[in-house]
């Protein structure tokens, strides 16, 4: 009995290899405390704080409490008087209110809704549901970050911190991500004078679920979910006449070039952008390359 993960409803090893099993199919994080021990993890809390057992979280951490990071916007051990009673004060906040931020065995820093249960006398359930895409986007909106203001489109930063929310749309539908870059062809103070024409001509044509961002001074991408490279070339060829047709013919009078790509199985989207940005300086002017 002084393993943890055998200290179960009556010590019996059925109930633990049962839950157990239940629990690994589930994607939140999930964790049974008793007396405000962790005595099972699932397998997506081991692989996210890179623990094996745990004995070997309970020594490296001690109280799962150590790990929520210290920050006003979260709950943490700060705001609990007495630390024996953290459950019961985590559970009696509103939904809203009952997010925790965690550090990753990777360094990185996660925001979590917790939901808490508590079926039987000195045990709990307790069930992390990552919001932290959702929470930046939150964040970035109410801050006004997310908007470019002189074109219309994306901010850059806004899709760097959100374009996991991309990656895992395109993963979840087994579809691929397509980068489409254009590049104006001018002088800046030049381009400036087409910047929001050339925004609505794009947002046009494209679904809802696509994001126009602005790049550079002259230079836009295109982010969107595709099924193969020749849909995608397509795409950007279709693009690149909308551009110029009524009612936005004002933009016949700028060049434009256009590089585009498509994921390769698991490919992180900064290795996509890496590919499209190399085909965008292998194009000549209004011609679309694909690598």
């Amino acid at each position: 009995m002084s393993d943890p993960e055998v200290i179960l409803i009556n010590g019996e090893k059925e109930c633990y290899l049962l839950l157990e099993s239940v629990i690994n199919t589930q994607k939140n994080l999930i964790v049974v405390l008793h007396k405000n021990t962790p005595t099972l993890f699932n397998k997506a809390f081991k692989k996210f704080a890179s623990v094996s057992s745990v004995q070997e979280f309970l020594r490296e951490f001690g109280s799962l409490l150590n790990r929520f990071v210290p920050h006003d916007s979260y709950f943490h051990a700060g705001k609990v008087e007495n630390h024996d009673e953290w459950i019961p004060s985590l559970a009696a906040l509103n939904e809203q209110d009952r997010v925790v931020s965690m550090i990753s065995g990777r360094g990185e820093p996660y925001a979590f809704s917790v939901t808490v249960d508590t079926p039987i006398k000195e045990y709990a359930i307790l069930s992390f549901t990552d919001i932290s895409q959702d929470l930046i986007k939150r964040i970035m909106i109410e801050n006004d970050a997310s908007i470019d203001h002189e074109s219309g489109a994306y901010n850059k930063n806004y899709f760097l911190h959100t374009s996991k929310s991309f990656y895992d749309a395109a993963e979840f539908n087994k579809k691929a991500v397509g980068i489409t870059m254009i590049e104006l062809m001018s002088s800046e103070s030049e381009a400036e004078r087409y910047l929001r024409d050339f925004t609505l001509s794009i947002k046009s044509s494209i679904r809802q679920s696509d994001m126009l961002i602005r790049w550079g001074k002259k230079v836009f991408l295109l982010a969107y979910l595709i099924n193969n490279p020749e849909n995608a070339l397509n795409f950007s060829q279709k693009l690149f006449a909308i551009m110029k047709e009524d009612p936005f013919d004002t933009l016949k009078n700028i060049s434009m070039r256009v590089g585009t790509t498509i994921q390769k199985e698991k490919e992180e989207i900064t290795d996509i952008i890496r590919r499209a940005e190399k085909a965008l300086n292998e194009a000549g002017s209004s011609q679309v390359m694909m690598l």
